[in-house]
Parts: C-alpha cells; structure tokens; sequence
C-alpha cells in the first residue's frame, strides 16, 4: 500500500503562485492589446490628415508611423 501525505499549506500556496503568475500574465497581454490599439488609433488620425495638415505638426506623410509610434517625430 502506498501512502501519500499532502501538506494542504504547500498546495495551496503553489496554486496561488501559479494563478498570480497566469492573472498577471493576462493583465500584460490585455495591456499590450491595449496599447497596440492606441499606437493603431493614432497612426489612422495622421494618416486621415491632409498634407497641410500635417506640415502644421511639423511631419511628412513619411515622418507619420514614426510620430505615431514615439507620439513625437523626434
């Protein structure tokens, strides 16, 4: 007969960590998506803009991922 002793403490405490591990990781995902959606918003907000428009802010049609992505041209 095999006898097995499981310390209900140490279980319980792997769970935790393991659950945390898993919700955090789904909070970074949701955070990158999040992010991802801004950087795509502003992106399509410049390229909707006419060339005027866009000397004003001081970028080129070419300049307009870049600003997008650093929020700044520089």
């Amino acid at each position: 007969m095999t006898f097995i002793a499981a310390n209900a403490r140490t279980s319980s405490n792997r769970f935790d960590a393991i659950f945390a591990a898993v919700i955090a990781s789904c909070a970074d995902f949701c955070a990158g998506v999040r992010q991802g959606r801004d950087l795509a918003d502003r992106y399509r907000d410049l390229d909707r803009r006419s060339g005027p428009d866009l000397a004003r802010l001081g970028l080129t049609r070419s300049e307009i991922a870049q600003a997008a992505l650093h929020g700044t041209r520089h």
